[in-house]
């Protein structure tokens, strides 16, 4: 019999809380402090219970929650991050009613989870009574776990942080895009590369292949036209060399477009050239939403960084003036200027050592 036990009904009324974040639904596990102290395996088979992400379902969570205590001060909860968007109108619903929540990381649930049950299948509900079972050994046994706060960030910190996600998550599918872009162009237009040297993958060659889709298109076209077409795209000095650029469309050697080859052609140019705007678009955005914040002023000077990298470090770490000096500000952010050496290769970078948020 543990010490907690022999207790007996000296015990305290004490609830631990385990919320694991779905899309459809959460699932919410609370074991008491007695029953933890028995010592037994009673608690890895208590009750959990499933409701939806939407009102109806937080009303049913709250009648769950009030089954063992009104009063929200008599929980502990602990959750996962990784629920995101998922899991927001449930983590304000309950810091708004004042019960006690904090993080823990993925990680240590699942190493706990495999201690406890084995090989046995994850299920919601076993990572729920897990995460209970953290609390309940965080706080009365004094097992160490690295727990923090639940707390959601300020609106603009959040914008900030989902634009520059936003922003990275775009340039990625452009990337990707742009690279097959390219190979169709390897294919159907190969002269094309000897026009734009830099690239055939950027704006004015992929309006160029919107406008015109095959090289015989091209070289038909009035000159008048295919100049209006760079223009547009801001390409003004290939838009000077008109004449030259049709005279390699009439003599390529690229193959004809198959209807597998046409589809594709007119996929990529029309996303990429939506691409191009909006990521445009969202850097614009991130540099008025740093503009507008004075803590932006501390980290403009840092070297080879930009507005994407400084935003990204200003969403994470949120106000600076909780920081009790710029090596703190490190420590958490992770992120710093330095110099990578690589044999004889020398390059700036900035170098994230800090969260993994």
């Amino acid at each position: 019999m543990t010490l907690l036990a022999k207790l007996g009904k000296e015990l305290p009324e004490r609830y631990y809380l385990g919320l694991n974040v779905g899309y459809k639904q959460h699932v919410a596990v609370v074991i008491s402090l007695r029953t933890f102290a028995r010592g037994d395996a009673r608690w890895k088979h208590a009750r959990f219970l499933a409701f939806a992400s939407t009102r109806a379902g937080l009303c049913q969570f709250q009648k769950y929650l009030d089954g063992f205590s009104p009063d929200p001060q008599a929980f502990l909860g602990v959750c996962e991050p990784t629920g995101g968007y998922y899991g927001a109108a449930a983590y304000q619903y309950l810091l708004d009613h004042h019960y006690p929540m904090w993080l823990v990381d993925n990680a240590t649930t699942g190493h706990m989870r495999e201690q406890i049950f084995g090989n046995l299948a994850k299920t919601d509900g076993m990572d729920g009574r897990v995460m209970a079972r953290i609390a309940y050994l965080h706080e009365s046994v004094g097992e160490e776990f690295t727990l923090r706060l639940l707390t959601l960030p300020k609106p603009d910190d959040a914008d900030l942080l989902a634009l520059c996600r936003d922003s990275w998550k775009l340039h990625m599918l452009i990337c990707r895009a742009r690279n097959q872009f390219g190979q169709l162009m390897a294919v159907m237009f190969p002269e094309l590369k000897t026009f734009f040297t830099h690239s055939v993958t950027s704006l004015a060659p992929v309006s160029l292949a919107a406008a015109y889709p095959t090289p015989a298109e091209l070289a038909l076209a009035p000159a008048e036209a295919v100049q209006a077409v760079l223009k547009q795209a801001e390409a003004h000095q290939p838009a000077k060399r008109v004449a030259e650029l049709q005279a390699l469309a009439r003599d390529s050697s690229g193959l004809l477009p198959d209807p597998g080859r046409a589809w594709r052609l007119a996929w990529l140019t029309e996303f990429l050239l939506h691409g191009f705007k909006a990521h445009t678009d969202l850097e614009h955005r991130i540099v008025q939403l740093l503009a507008s914040r004075e803590d932006y002023a501390l980290l403009d000077p840092i070297p080879y960084s930009g507005p994407a990298a400084l935003a990204m470090i200003l969403a994470l770490t949120r106000d600076v003036g909780r920081f009790h000096n710029y090596r703190q500000y490190v420590a958490y952010s992770g992120y710093f200027a330095g110099l990578e050496k690589s044999g004889t290769i020398d390059r700036t970078h900035m170098s994230k050592r800090g969260t993994a948020t």
